[in-house]
């Protein structure tokens, strides 16, 4: 078996939505940051009872990951052919003569076997959040917008944005799309079977975050906004000091010397290849 791996890459989403008008959107909807439902509904802030007290910008990761395997093999199966009227008993095929019977219905047939050339094709094309591991329905979408690739993950961070580093890494995510391509084939010999790592990418999204706390019931509340989607959403508390630099070891964890351990089967080969890079802006 031989198994090529993309050349894996870095990319950040460019915003769409401003951080001010952000802002201006959470403000205006503040009192959304404390929740829905029948609590809610009986304890309903003002909205001049809710102040702003925090923000913050940060990077959430999630994955574009594309396998593809090939196998061609060969094996021996019996088929069953009907003559071509009732009153043909045998035929000859190179040579050979074969007693048609009453094998198919009512109709005379005969069995001969053959070699059968065979290919099989797989292909696996995943978006998965790094954080959760769930699927991201939204990722074709996002990835067809404006983005930039990033060399350096350092950079990232350098405007005191916070940079996630995902839950889920590159080699759990690999795993799994390899694992939908890698199919086992009926064959009597195979002539060729390899496995492409096509794409291994990670995406970096860009959110505000956004604190409000009610004043006099000592009660916070978020509200983010995807600066991509402009979508809002009730958020989470904002993250602390992050430890640690997130890089590229930190980020992309395959490797030729790794595949091996999550590839099941004989002798393995892998190889590394130059990724086309999609100049798409």
């Amino acid at each position: 078996m031989e198994i090529t791996l993309a050349t894996e890459r870095l990319f950040l989403l460019e915003d769409r939505l401003t951080a001010d008008d952000a802002e201006q959107r959470a403000t205006e909807r503040r009192a959304q940051a404390f929740g829905s439902g029948i609590g809610s509904l009986l304890q309903r802030p003002k909205v001049e009872e809710i102040s702003l007290i925090a923000r913050q910008r940060r990077l959430e990761p999630f994955w574009h990951v594309i396998a593809h395997a090939s196998y061609q093999y060969e094996r021996r199966r019996d088929y069953t052919v009907p003559g071509s009227a009732p009153e043909v008993r045998a035929v000859t095929i190179h040579d050979t003569r074969y007693e048609l019977d009453q094998a198919v219905g009512a109709e005379r047939a005969f069995r001969m076997t053959a070699l059968e050339h065979c290919r099989d094709e797989f292909r696996n094309e995943v978006y998965t959040d790094g954080l959760t591991g769930a699927p991201v329905a939204d990722g074709p979408a996002l990835i067809a917008g404006v983005r930039r690739e990033v060399e350096d993950p350092v950079t990232l961070s350098a405007d005191g944005t916070a940079v996630l580093p995902p839950e889920h890494r590159s080699s759990f995510v690999v795993r799994k799309s390899l694992a939908e391509v890698m199919k086992p084939v009926h064959a009597d010999r195979i002539l060729e079977e390899s496995v492409a790592l096509e794409t291994s990418d990670l995406y970096y999204r860009p959110v505000m975050a956004f604190e409000f706390v009610w004043q006099g019931k000592d009660r916070t509340g978020v509200i983010e906004f995807d600066l991509v989607t402009g979508q809002m959403r009730q958020g989470k508390p904002l993250i602390g000091q992050l430890r640690g630099i997130v890089s590229r070891d930190l980020l992309f964890d395959v490797g030729a010397d790794t595949v091996g351990l999550f590839v099941p089967g004989g002798s393995i080969a892998v190889k590394l290849a130059k990724a086309a890079i999609d100049n798409r802006s």
